[in-house]
This record gives C-alpha cells, sequence and structure tokens, in this order.
C-alpha cells in the first residue's frame, strides 16, 4: 500500500495539466453560451405581397364538358403574387361564352383576379359589352361602362358600386351602380338613376284584332 502511493501521487501530478486544460476548455465554451444571443425561433417563411412569376401577352381559355370554349381570358402582362396567390393583369380583356346566351366581353385598364379565377376585378375605363340576342328588336346590345366592375364568374353577374352608364339599344341611362346578371338577363340601377329610355317599336301586326 505504502510502494502504491507515491505511483499515484505521480500520476496525478502528470494528468494535472490535462485537468487544468480541460477545465478552462468546458468553462470557456459554458461562457460562451451563456452570453450569446439565442437565435429566434421565427418559424415559417412569411410571405411577402411580391410577384414571384409573371407572363407576357398571355391568352387562357377555359373549356366546357363538352369542349367548348367557355371563357378566354387575355392581357398585356399578369403578375402573380406569392402571399394570396393573385394575379394582376395589365390591360385585361374577357369572353364568355355560355350555350344559349348572348356572349359577354369585358375589358380595362387593369385587372386583379383571385387565386381560383372565380373574380375578376376591372380598374380604370372599364367596359362590358353583351351582345344582342336571338332577336335584336327585343333583345338589344348592352353596354356597361365605369371606372370599376367586379366579375363573378361562375354566377355569370357583373357588378359594380361606382357611377356607371349604361346602353341597351338606343337607351342610355346613369347610375350610382349596377348589378347586371347574364343568366336572367336582369339589370338593376342603383342609386340616382336617370336617363333615356326608347321602347322598341312593335312587330308588324301586332296588337291588331
Amino acid at each position: 500500500m505504502r510502494d502504491l502511493m507515491p505511483s499515484l501521487t505521480r500520476l496525478v501530478l502528470r494528468l494535472m495539466p490535462l485537468l487544468l486544460m480541460a477545465l478552462v476548455a468546458g468553462s470557456t465554451f459554458w461562457l460562451v453560451q451563456v452570453n450569446s444571443p439565442r437565435e429566434e425561433d421565427t418559424g415559417p417563411r412569411v410571405k411577402k405581397h411580391e410577384p414571384d412569376y409573371y407572363m407576357e401577352r398571355f391568352s387562357a381559355t377555359e373549356l366546357a364538358e363538352d369542349g367548348s370554349t367557355k371563357m378566354r381570358f387575355t392581357g398585356d402582362r399578369m403578375v402573380h403574387f406569392e402571399d394570396d396567390e393573385t394575379y394582376e393583369v395589365t390591360k385585361p380583356a374577357m369572353r364568355a361564352f355560355e350555350a344559349e346566351r348572348p356572349p359577354v366581353t369585358g375589358h380595362a385598364d387593369l385587372g386583379r383576379m383571385n387565386a381560383e379565377a372565380s373574380v375578376i376585378d376591372l380598374f380604370g375605363n372599364a367596359l362590358v359589352v353583351r351582345s344582342a340576342g336571338a332577336d335584336p328588336k327585343q333583345d338589344p346590345k348592352m353596354t356597361a361602362a365605369s371606372e370599376y366592375f367586379r366579375v363573378l364568374i361562375n354566377e355569370d353577374i357583373v357588378k359594380t358600386d361606382k357611377p356607371v352608364e349604361l346602353t341597351r339599344g338606343p337607351s342610355v341611362m346613369n347610375a350610382n351602380g349596377l348589378v347586371f346578371n347574364n343568366v336572367t338577363r336582369e339589370v338593376q340601377l342603383l342609386g340616382n338613376v336617370r336617363g333615356t329610355i326608347v321602347m322598341a317599336p312593335r312587330a308588324e301586326g301586332a296588337g291588331k284584332p
């Protein structure tokens, strides 16, 4: 036992520098961890309302179940925004085709479309035209001009809460807003309505006994 003590003492003395170095290194690492600012967990990257791609002079066509053209949408430039997946279109033009209904066209200086392409807002020199029906005398061409229109594609409705001028054949009406349903052929004028209505002439022989 006595012979063993000197050997242990010499071993500890030899290892002492290494132990001190390990202690200093460990203390330094601990101090760095304590005094370093922790990086906050920012979570998923927040998308900004910035363009992530664009198309020049594009043309998109939606087909009906029978393969016929349901809607055609064109523009000079279309920009997609990554946060809400909406589209901004320069010089948009659209044309909707429905069986047994007059086609409806629209264009403006600027357009915005939602991600589902079910709502299109038209801004600046906006004009919507519904072609004449099968009998132009009874169902003449209609136009609506305003600085803003909202087109509801699925409902086939055009509306605005801005001043609008509506023409139907020779008739001209002005109002503070409009709701036009192309399915029912109904037009609702809102606000201060004024203008001139020209009645369609009766067909020859109508009203005679």
